[in-house]
């Protein structure tokens, strides 16, 4: 009797947090981009970096929620762009745990198809953009994934080599380490 009483009682409060979650609505901002938006991703500060899509450019955008913390009620603003001749479309990215920003790669740069091996640091405090090394030996890296580790490693792969390759880049010296 007392499972049948203790499963009731679980059984109803997911019921109930159930209909919590479905009450979740998707809103329009009242201040939308006038850029076409690509890649996406919610800094440590919560402001949201986004890449404009618009001819593969070089332009980044942060939406910034208003006092409240509503991003419907945010405003936009333009960051620094990304270093000279790096456009990428489709590429690695990730927030580091100090809150800059790594983007690798890309299958197009400029609007042509080279699965690129360019990359860049993103640093939020400076509002700067800073080129990096592709690991040593890559040519290509493309739209490859990428992960932070849990140790606040940034890890990569490159899309085209065979067999695949991985490396680690460390945030603090911004070096690679071949994994395999």
């Amino acid at each position: 009797m007392k499972l049948s009483r203790k499963l009731t009682t679980v059984l109803a409060g997911l019921i109930v947090a159930t209909g919590v979650a479905t009450c979740q609505i998707w809103q329009p901002l009242n201040q939308q981009p006038t850029f076409g938006a690509g890649a996406m991703l919610l800094l440590t500060d919560g402001t949201v970096l986004v890449h404009s899509e618009q001819s593969n450019s070089q332009n980044w955008y942060k939406l910034t929620p208003d006092i409240t913390g509503s991003y419907v009620n945010g405003t936009w603003s333009q960051v620094a762009s990304l270093p000279s001749g790096y456009s990428p479309l489709y590429f690695g990215s990730a927030v580091l745990p100090d809150g800059r920003v790594v983007i690798e790669g890309g299958e197009y740069n400029n609007l042509t198809a080279v699965w690129t091996n360019q990359g860049a640091i993103y640093n939020p405090l400076k509002n700067k953009w800073t080129s990096i090394a592709p690991p040593s030996g890559w040519n290509r890296i493309g739209d490859s994934p990428s992960v932070v580790l849990g140790d606040g490693t940034y890890m990569q792969s490159n899309c085209c080599d065979r067999p695949p390759k991985t490396a680690l880049l460390d945030p603090s010296t911004l070096t690679w380490t071949a994994t395999g």
